[in-house]
């Protein structure tokens, strides 16, 4: 089986879907990412591209900074203390109706 190369906009716009599914890239006074109907450049305050390759790198850029900003948020702990309290609620609520 012949191992097959990726072109560099390929593994780009895989590394870009995984964070935002079904996102692709748009030409309209330049070159950039739309994903769920929103410019990702304008809700990132960036300008558009030049090149197709530019945009997905721009958009590559976006999803890694995001996913460092929501690792090491300040209070993400808080959230997951919430997130544990609602679960716990949530069971403690199935066992107390499955008596």
């Amino acid at each position: 089986m012949a191992n097959t190369k990726l072109s560099t906009i390929e593994k780009l716009r895989r590394r870009v879907q995984k964070r935002y599914p079904a996102s692709k890239a748009v030409y309209d006074n330049g070159w950039y990412v739309s994903w769920q109907g929103q410019n990702l450049n304008d809700t990132f305050l960036l300008d558009n591209t030049e090149t197709e390759e530019a945009a997905w790198e721009q958009a590559a850029l976006v999803a890694k900074h995001e996913q460092h900003i929501n690792r090491t948020h300040p209070l993400k702990s808080m959230w997951s203390n919430t997130q544990k309290n609602q679960n716990k609620e949530r069971i403690a609520t199935r066992i107390h109706y499955a008596r």
